[in-house]
């Protein structure tokens, strides 16, 4: 476990879900810190705002020194500083969560990806486009039907921060169907050979994508 107030900080982006609501995030950023009180802007999901009451329980997450965070909490009610916010209770303690188990986001990306070749061939990188992502796996959109289990080295540029961060890891084809409009294939991919740096990039990108949705809402 570690200490809550040792890892927030003011303007510090956060995911929100309800409590037993896992598949619903909502995006919001820490207003203010207190002793025992911590302040949030209210929590969007696209156009939706998080409807919250006194008492109601949430789960808060957050990124940080590249890598995430979780905690359970209750809200105290509502602040007005110009804006309306809500309070919550600042819990002493917080814990750390596996990367993989973080929410898919829909992206366009290109990838570049090889089949795994026998012992003394060389990678054949074909481009392909990505359709969703997560920090356990990605979805790509392929001109060839892929068997499952095939192993695949993918090249994957993300841009974070005006940043290209290149990540080079390797996945297995856990799922692969015809694309319903195009005459293409739809595989999913997981990742089996992934640095712990690689899923904190794909997070935080995650996180900067979940950011840009909100302004643009």
């Amino acid at each position: 476990m570690a200490e809550v107030k040792d890892l927030i900080q003011i303007n510090q982006k956060i995911l929100v879900n309800l409590k037993n609501d896992k598949g619903n995030l909502y995006v919001s950023n820490i207003q203010d810190i207190k002793d025992r009180e911590l302040t949030i802007a209210i929590p969007t999901r696209g156009t939706n705002p998080l409807s919250l009451n006194a008492g109601d329980l949430i789960e808060v997450s957050f990124i940080s020194d590249s890598t995430r965070y979780e905690f359970k909490t209750k809200v105290i009610g509502w602040r007005y500083d110009n804006i309306p916010m809500y309070a919550l209770a600042l819990p002493e303690t917080c814990r750390r969560i596996q990367l993989r188990k973080f929410v898919r986001i829909p992206t366009i990306l290109e990838v570049m990806y090889a089949e795994v070749p026998e012992e003394g061939n060389q990678y054949e990188f074909i481009k392909s486009t990505s359709l969703d992502l997560s920090g356990g796996g990605i979805r790509l959109l392929l001109k060839k039907d892929l068997p499952v289990g095939a192993k695949l080295l993918l090249k994957i540029d993300l841009p974070i921060k005006n940043r290209l961060e290149c990540l080079e890891i390797m996945g297995r084809v856990v799922r692969s169907l015809p694309d319903e409009h195009l005459e293409l294939f739809q595989a999913a991919v997981q990742f089996i050979e992934i640095s712990r740096r690689q899923q904190d990039l794909i997070v935080r990108y995650i996180f900067c994508k979940m950011s840009e949705q909100r302004r643009l809402s």
